[in-house]
C-alpha cells in the first residue's frame, strides 16, 4: 500500500522529466485547439462545461510543469528512499488486518457504521501508534476539528493496549548491552501507563533508587517513518493541485519533525537535566518545582531511566486535594514556571497538559515528559518581557513598542520604533 502510494506520487511527478515535458507541451496544444473549438461551437466537448474541464486540465498539466513540481518530485524521491521496504511491506499488513478488524465490527453490529467517528477512531487504534497520536491530537483541538470527534478521539488517550514483559526485557537487555539484572535490582513486569510511543516500568536500581523505566515501543520509528512520510507526501501532492492548503502542510510538517524528535530518547534527558538547570536558576522556582532526576547509565536512544516521583497527575482534582488544599495554587505555580521557562529559557514545555504534570506528595510541582519542546526567537522573548512590565504600569507607550517588537503590526502602521 505504501509503497505503491510512493510510486504513485513520483510516478504522477516524472511527468517533469524531458520527454514527458515533450509530450506534455504537445497535449497542451491539442487540448488548447480543443478548448477554441468549445469556445466557438458546441461541440463534442459539450459547450461551456467541456471548456471547463479542458481549462482544469490544462491548469494542472502546467503544474505538473512548475520548478514547484520539480522541487517536490525531488522531495518525495528522497523520502522513498528512506524507507525500509520490509516495514513498507509489514504496515501494507497490518493496514489490511486493521481493514478487516473493524470492518468485521461494523458487520456485526459491535459498531455503529453511521458514525464516522466511532469508525476512525477505532481504524487509528487498530493501525497503531502513529495513527493514535494523530487521534490525540484531534482530541487536544477543539477549536480545529467538530465535538463529536474530539469527544469520541478522548479515548485514543489512555487505551493505547501495552507491550508483554515478554517483548520489554529483551528489549531493555539490547538497548543498554547488558542483562537486566546487571543494572537493575528489580524491574515490574505490568507497566504503569502505556502511551502510544512508550510504556513505563516501575523499577529499582541495584544502587536502591526508586526508578521507572521508560521502553519505547519495537519497531515505532520505523512505523512512524513509513506513515508520516506517507501522509506528508499526500498532503504535498495535495498542495500542489491546489486541494489543500500551505498552512495544512506546514502542520503536517510540523506534528512529523515533533513526533520523529520524540522518539530520541537521549533527547529527551538531555533536555530534563536542562530544565533542572533552570530552575535550579531561581530559588523560588526551585523550592516548589522539580522534574525526575535523569540515570544516564540506564538509558539510551529508546530507554530512558528517570527518578521515580510519588504523586498525582494534575488532571485529577480530587487527588490533588489531599497534597495540597487549594489545587488552584499548584496550578499557579506550573504556569509562572511555564511561562517563565518561555521568557527566559533556550526553549520551553511543549506538551505541557495536565498528565505531564505532577503534584507530588510534598505539595511540589513536578513537570515530565520532555519529548516536544518549542522556542521563540530572542527578539519574541525580550519583547514579551517588556510587555509584561510595561502593561502593569500602565506603559501604554512600552506596551505599543513591545507589541510592534512581536510583530503584531506592520512596519510603518503604528508610530511606535520597533
Amino acid at each position: 500500500h505504501l509503497m505503491r502510494s510512493y510510486a504513485l506520487l513520483v510516478g504522477v511527478l516524472g511527468l517533469l522529466s524531458t520527454e514527458c515535458r515533450a509530450l506534455a507541451a504537445t497535449r497542451v496544444a491539442v487540448l488548447r485547439r480543443a478548448r477554441a473549438h468549445a469556445h466557438s461551437s458546441h461541440g463534442p466537448l459539450g459547450g461551456a462545461r467541456g471548456g471547463g474541464r479542458v481549462t482544469m486540465i490544462a491548469t494542472n498539466i502546467r503544474r505538473l510543469l512548475s520548478s514547484e513540481a520539480a522541487e517536490l518530485a525531488s522531495e518525495l524521491r528522497e523520502l522513498g528512499l528512506q524507507q525500509d521496504p520490509q516495514v513498507v511491506f509489514r504496515r501494507s499488513l497490518d493496514l489490511a488486518r486493521a481493514l478487516n478488524t473493524v470492518g468485521t465490527e461494523v458487520l456485526s453490529g459491535g459498531l455503529r457504521a453511521d458514525s464516522p467517528p466511532v469508525v476512525l477512531r477505532r481504524l487509528c487504534e487498530e493501525l497503531g501508534a502513529t495513527y493514535v497520536k494523530l487521534g490525540q491530537f484531534v482530541a487536544s483541538s477543539p477549536t480545529l476539528f467538530p465535538p463529536e470527534y474530539v469527544s469520541e478521539f478522548q479515548k485514543c488517550l489512555d487505551s493505547t493496549p501495552s507491550m508483554p514483559w515478554s517483548v520489554v526485557r529483551p528489549l531493555i537487555e539490547k538497548e543498554l548491552g547488558r542483562p537486566i539484572d546487571s543494572v537493575f535490582a528489580s524491574v515490574a513486569q505490568t507497566p504503569l501507563a502505556a502511551a502510544s510511543i512508550a510504556q513505563v516500568h516501575a523499577a529499582k536500581l541495584l544502587t536502591g533508587e526508586d526508578v521507572v523505566i521508560k521502553v519505547q515501543r519495537s519497531n515505532v520509528q520505523d512505523s512512524l517513518r513509513a506513515d508520516l512520510d506517507l501522509l506528508y507526501g499526500c498532503v504535498r501532492v495535495l498542495q500542489l493541485f491546489g486541494l489543500a492548503t500551505a498552512d495544512l502542510s506546514e502542520i503536517i510538517g510540523t506534528l512529523r519533525e515533533a513526533i520523529f524528535e520524540e522518539t530520541d530518547f537521549l533527547q529527551e534527558a538531555k533536555r530534563t537535566t536542562e530544565f533542572a538547570a533552570f530552575l535550579a536558576r531561581s530559588e523560588e522556582q526551585s523550592a516548589g518545582v522539580t522534574v525526575p532526576k535523569v540515570y544516564p547509565q540506564a538509558s539510551s536512544q529508546r530507554i530512558l531511566t528517570l527518578e521515580r516521583l510519588y504523586g498525582v497527575s494534575m488532571a485529577d482534582l480530587e487527588a490533588v486535594r489531599e497534597y495540597v488544599p487549594q489545587p488552584e495554587l499548584a496550578l499557579i505555580t506550573a504556569l509562572n514556571t511555564w511561562v517563565l521557562s518561555v521568557l527566559t529559557n533556550e526553549w520551553f514545555h511543549a506538551d505541557v497538559h495536565a498528565g505531564n504534570l505532577l503534584v507530588l506528595k510534598d505539595g511540589r510541582v513536578a513537570f515530565i515528559d520532555f519529548g516536544i519542546v518549542g522556542s521563540l526567537p530572542t527578539k519574541t522573548s525580550y519583547a514579551m518581557l517588556e510587555f509584561v512590565k510595561a502593561f502593569p504600569t500602565g506603559d501604554m507607550a512600552g506596551v505599543a513598542s513591545s507589541l510592534a517588537q512581536m510583530g503584531f503590526v506592520k512596519e510603518g502602521e503604528v508610530d511606535i520604533p520597533a
